[in-house]
């Protein structure tokens, strides 16, 4: 990562393979952004469906385009080629088969230099079909985890103090749904590191925890973002109990890296009160996912035999509430509310 005082402001990360279907509507994007301090670093991974030649012919009319291609990293190991080059103070990660919109760079760009305390600028996020359509209004983002926890937090500016939002991470499954919702320091990666591709295609959830733990977040309630779902992305089909105990490693390797940079403020965490959560989902995606009932019983049965506090609270939890899906809503949000009030961890600040 280079400076230099003729440095641009923003350094647009490009990582791809084999989505040439996107990459016109994604680099116009790009292109037509009403902030032009940027420059544009595309690195392709061997693709084999034209993307390559096309990006090539881009580059050959856009001097601030540098692009590469190397080994198949996967989804989020590809992107680090990208950052590794940045120059700007600024990047954005513009996954190949996502958009944004005009005023996207600009806004959040003004949003972290009017706040120099925060690490990162998290808009809100349109989420659209294969043919960039978006998806009905009871489906947008705006009802995902994050505003059922607390439905302030997108529909207003606000700003969050770490580390509130690393905590809110693991009970919520994610708060940093798309890496196209940030603008991030460059500050932050030399900080904090880059993303771990050992983790598969879901590694970006240690990185946004470990980031979350440290970083204060600049939040606008602007659909300034899209996430393109699809049968070929990445993420999909992620919520598997299988998963969720891949996500309890990542849990506590994101605290432990944490600590190692904000040791003062995370040395009293115990992490077992966040990893409780992705326990629970265990129990209750597994019974979702256990056919009959015989089925069911025979899949408890295993799990009290394996954790047993989450089996039984899981029982318990059911005789109690009616409404639910996966480890049910209410009784997560009360438990991470009380969480954040044993750690005294400061309550986001609304404008």
């Amino acid at each position: 990562m280079n400076h230099s005082k003729n440095n641009p402001k923003v350094s647009i990360c490009v990582p791809n393979l084999n989505t040439r279907p996107y990459l016109p509507e994604r680099f116009e994007t790009i292109f037509n952004q009403t902030f032009q301090d940027w420059e544009l670093i595309v690195y392709d991974s061997y693709s084999d469906d034209g993307s390559w030649e096309y990006i090539q012919e881009l580059a050959a009319n856009e001097p601030r385009m540098k692009i590469s291609q190397g080994p198949r990293e996967g989804t989020p190991g590809s992107w680090n080629p990208c950052i590794a080059q940045a120059r700007g103070e600024f990047v954005y990660i513009a996954t190949s088969d996502d958009t944004m919109t005009p005023d996207c760079l600009e806004k959040m760009v003004a949003a972290l230099e009017s706040n120099p305390d925060c690490g990162i600028c998290q808009c809100e996020l349109l989420i659209i079909d294969e043919k960039g359509q978006p998806y009905p209004p009871a489906q947008q983002w705006d009802h995902y985890t994050l505003a059922t926890y607390d439905e302030r937090l997108v529909q207003k500016k606000n700003k969050r103090l770490a580390p509130h939002d690393g905590m809110l991470h693991p009970a919520l499954f994610t708060i940093y749904t798309s890496i196209t919702q940030l603008l991030i320091r460059q500050s932050v990666f030399q900080r904090v590191g880059l993303f771990e591709k050992k983790w598969g295609s879901i590694g970006d959830f240690e990185w946004d925890m470990r980031v979350g733990l440290v970083e204060n977040c600049i939040y606008i309630p602007e659909k300034l973002a899209t996430w393109r779902l699809h049968a070929n992305q990445a993420t999909h089909g992620i919520h598997t109990p299988k998963n969720r105990l891949k996500m309890i490693e990542m849990t506590r390797s994101a605290f432990a890296r944490a600590r190692a940079c904000d040791e003062a403020r995370l040395k009293k965490i115990d992490v077992d009160d966040f990893t409780f959560f992705l326990e629970r989902d265990i129990v209750a995606l597994g019974w979702e996912a256990a056919g009959s009932f015989t089925q069911k019983l025979i899949f408890l049965f295993g799990q009290l035999m394996r954790r047993p506090q989450h089996a039984i609270g899981y029982v318990l939890d059911r005789v109690q509430k009616n409404q639910w899906k996966q480890f049910n809503s209410v009784v997560r949000h009360e438990r991470l509310k009380r969480l954040l009030q044993k750690y005294n961890v400061p309550p986001p600040i609304f404008e």
